[in-house]
């Protein structure tokens, strides 16, 4: 029970404080880079940039979405559960109880990135799909 306690303190703790450095760094790029061009842009106008870059469709920001944030985010927890998992089995010491907890965090490890695999490869067809059918 302490043990799943602490998991849930530490990924609520992981999940804010990365939420917090992705938010900031964000917020540091929102600024302008260059003064607009006289005659280009009214003064006052502010025109706000996608930020996947892949326009107005919505199979294309979904693409972009699986590629460009669950992918890299479900990456680093995939190698964090399976440090976690390997730290199980090393602690269990022939404990047979341990070792059944650890197989079962270790296949469910397996199982979580099969699945992420997975997304990446139905997002990769996806957008090759509609490159396909856009050019």
């Amino acid at each position: 029970m302490k043990i799943r306690h602490r998991s849930l303190v530490f990924l609520g703790l992981f999940f804010i404080l990365f939420g917090t450095f992705v938010l900031s760094v964000s917020a540091v790029h929102q600024g302008t880079e260059h003064p607009p061009v006289p005659g280009t842009e009214p003064p006052g106008i502010i025109t706000l940039q996608n930020p996947f870059k892949h326009g107005d469709n919505l199979y294309d920001f979904i693409v972009a979405v699986i590629k460009n944030i669950i992918l890299p985010v479900g990456g680093v927890i995939a190698v964090m559960a399976f440090i976690y998992s390997g730290f199980l089995f090393v602690t269990a010491q022939g404990n047979e109880e341990k070792l059944k907890t650890a197989k079962k965090a270790f296949l469910y490890t397996v199982i979580g990135t099969v699945i992420l695999l997975g997304a990446w490869v139905i997002a990769l067809l996806i957008e090759t799909t509609i490159n396909q059918l856009t050019s």
